[in-house]
């Protein structure tokens, strides 16, 4: 009978360790940039105030540079991996709250209510939807007047 050397043994423990490190099994942790969150929380509780729980446990959020001068934030749908929300830098550091609110809004009403844009207006030439896409002819008035209206379009 022939006998497997030490180095033997070695190498095929090596190679399971190395195999079932790789398993589909794997825990992807997901990230919500800091200054992003109070507004991902906001999105949260208007869902809830609606009648709608979220599953946000697959939703990354960032800040950083979009390419192209008019996207001001993206949407990402990935399955495994989670969805991205990017909201453009320089968009981000002059941007007021409402605008902000907005922008993480309609992307998180892509990545995570899988809707998709709305280009309807009122009668007023005002958007219907916050799920427009900024090509339209309609005038976006989202704020502190309008904010209700259009929380209740996008959560319906």
């Amino acid at each position: 009978m022939k006998r497997f050397p030490f180095r033997s043994y070695l190498a095929v423990a090596v190679a399971v360790l190395l195999v079932s490190s790789c398993s589909k099994d794997e825990v992807t942790e997901f990230f919500v940039q800091t200054e992003l969150q109070p507004y991902f929380d906001s999105f949260v509780e208007e869902a809830l105030l609606r009648g709608k729980p979220l599953d946000m446990t697959k939703v990354n959020g960032v800040i950083d540079d979009i390419e192209g001068t008019q996207v001001l934030g993206r949407c990402e749908q990935a399955s495994e991996s989670g969805n991205y929300v990017t909201v453009d830098a320089a968009f981000w550091s002059k941007a007021t709250h409402w605008e902000k609110e907005y922008v993480i809004f309609h992307e998180l009403g892509h990545c995570v209510l899988d809707r998709r844009h709305l280009e309807n207006q009122n009668p007023d030439g005002t958007c219907v939807s916050m799920m427009q896409s900024g090509t339209s002819d309609c005038r976006m008035t989202y704020n502190a007047q309008t904010r209700s209206k259009y929380l209740d379009e996008l959560f319906k």
